[in-house]
């Protein structure tokens, strides 16, 4: 695809994956992403086997999001200083240790809960130096008319990712054991690593290079405050995700609520990245919306009525109606929070934005599953995720009526 004609060419769903480049960083991190879920549901799914704990549960999906939160703006600054493709070599390189040692323990039946906490930390560490990279690396590789239809796409790497990573991670666990899936999940690394290696593009970085340092970091920091339709966005996303965080206590409803095994588990974690592929496919098919303040508070609305909905819902499949809800309603939030942000973003700011965006998430899902777990161990699942939904709608109010221009904002 010439990249210098798109801006004179009609922008259709997938105009980006037509470029060679992006189209092999987009499979590359579609590999990576799924490797890291199927890992990530056979971890969840083996701490409640070993400890039969809601709140281990809710502690494994913390400390997995550790990580981000304290060194995230670290890793944007370091994209911001160094080669981006090298960085996004070398943390898909580094993701096969974890999967492996846990494939090991498993096998030799040696493992326990803190080997599962030791090792989530460790590729969680590795994954923070790997989205900022690859968020700042992406206006390398497209011109700026398909900026908006590029990080919709990439978005849609995470749905691929929780869509068919714990469905076949379930299948696995089911058929071949733990050690398999953790081996498997090893294996889907290589071709990623492949196709990163394939990429024509320089990561280099444009210009003078910068320094890592606490000032490059306050940065980014400022840069968020200074532009307050961007604070408004992550501060309602924050507050809605705290209290309204489900996923880590999907197995209460697989093994308590509904008994239907990891195969079972699996659909449920599946459900929501369904959803979410479907919210996205609907943005990118109707194109941009000038009135995004509204589309995020409207998402947010339906995001706290679809808890109440899990909450409530007797039948296994509502309850996977429900959570395919809450991915539809979420992946709205989340292509307009990740577009706002790179297009108002200047080009020595990318990496630091993009960790921004990472450490905002991150941190509302380690809190919100730390306390998912510590309500759902007090009062069970459901009334869990009832509670949470009333939080929601509470968090939704404060925040329209503290920051009243979210409801206002157009994009230009």
């Amino acid at each position: 695809m010439d990249l210098n004609n798109t801006a004179s060419q009609r922008i259709r769903p997938w105009s980006t994956l037509l470029i060679r480049d992006y189209r092999l960083l987009w499979s590359a991190g579609v590999l990576n992403a799924l490797a890291i879920q199927i890992r990530n549901v056979s971890t969840l799914y083996q701490v409640y086997q070993l400890s039969g704990s809601a709140f281990k549960l809710g502690l494994t999906g913390f400390l997995e999001t550790l990580p981000f939160v304290i060194f995230g703006l670290f890793a944007g600054a370091v994209a911001d200083a160094f080669d981006r493709k090298k960085m996004l070599i070398a943390t898909v390189s580094l993701q096969v240790v974890p999967s492996l040692v846990l494939a090991l323990l498993t096998v030799s039946g040696k493992i326990q809960v803190w080997h599962i906490y030791s090792l989530g930390l460790l590729g969680a560490f590795v994954e923070v130096f790997n989205w900022p990279a690859r968020s700042a690396f992406i206006p390398r590789l497209v011109p700026r008319p398909l900026l908006l239809n590029a990080m919709t796409l990439s978005t849609m790497i995470l749905q691929l990712s929780f869509l068919v990573g714990p469905a076949v991670g379930g299948f696995l666990i089911d058929q071949s054991g733990l050690a398999v899936t953790y081996l498997c999940s090893a294996l889907l690394l290589l071709p990623s690593l492949v196709g990163l290696l394939s990429i024509r593009a320089s990561g280099q970085i444009e210009g003078e290079r910068r320094r890592v340092n606490l000032r490059s970091i306050v940065e980014g920091v400022e840069f968020i405050w200074i532009q307050r339709i961007i604070l408004s966005l992550f501060l309602l996303d924050f507050g809605v995700t705290l209290v309204g965080f489900y996923r880590p206590i999907l197995p209460i409803f697989a093994a308590d609520v509904f008994k239907t095994g990891a195969s079972g588990l699996g659909i449920l974690y599946a459900a929501p990245a369904l959803g979410s592929l479907l919210g996205s496919m609907t943005l990118l098919t109707i194109g941009d919306v000038r009135r995004k303040g509204v589309l995020v508070i409207f998402a947010a609305v339906c995001f706290a009525g679809g808890l109440a909905f899990l909450g409530i819902a007797q039948w296994f499949w509502v309850a996977v109606g429900a959570v395919m809800i809450l991915g539809f309603t979420d992946s709205m939030s989340v292509a307009i929070r990740r577009t706002v942000v790179q297009l108002l973003a200047p080009d020595g700011m990318l990496g630091r934005a993009a960790s921004l965006i990472t450490v905002f998430a991150q941190t509302t899902n380690g809190l919100g599953a730390l306390l998912a777990g510590i309500a759902a161990q007090h009062v069970g699942g459901p009334n869990a995720l009832l509670i949470g939904s009333g939080l929601c709608f509470i968090m939704i109010i404060v925040v329209c009526v503290a920051i009243p221009q979210l409801w206002q904002y157009r994009s230009q």
